[in-house]
């Protein structure tokens, strides 16, 4: 038997303060308690998509900065739900509300291009 000291690798969980650099379009932190280095995420704010007054999209800069899969900028887009039974006129109204919004995606797509060419998005 030997009496050489063993050692072994355990995983274990540290909480301290992490200072990282923060993008200018990131809106801030609604929660500064990330459990784990990898669930820092940055958002930048809502725009909602809504073009006369019908809600379609909410979009967002976001960037996970640690993320182990991929840590670029990213546009995130939540679609809401158009989901129903539509009289030709309201098929048509919807038709011209998702070219608008297209229109809103486009421009919002263009930032992210300028924030990742290293210029300045709104």
């Amino acid at each position: 038997m030997s009496t050489e000291p063993r050692t072994a690798m355990v995983d274990v969980f540290v909480t301290k303060p992490l200072e990282i650099d923060e993008p200018s379009w990131c809106a801030g932190h609604d929660d500064d308690r990330a459990n784990y280095k990898v669930d820092v995420t940055h958002n930048g704010p809502d725009h909602l998509i809504a073009p006369g007054g019908r809600e379609l999209f909410h979009a967002s800069l976001t960037q996970a900065p640690f993320s182990h899969v991929d840590n670029t900028i990213g546009l995130y887009i939540e679609s809401i739900d158009i989901l129903g039974t539509h009289t030709p006129d309201e098929v048509d109204q919807l038709a011209d509300a998702l070219t608008e919004a297209a229109d809103q995606l486009r421009a919002l797509g263009r930032d992210l291009a300028r924030i990742l060419d290293g210029g300045e998005g709104q």
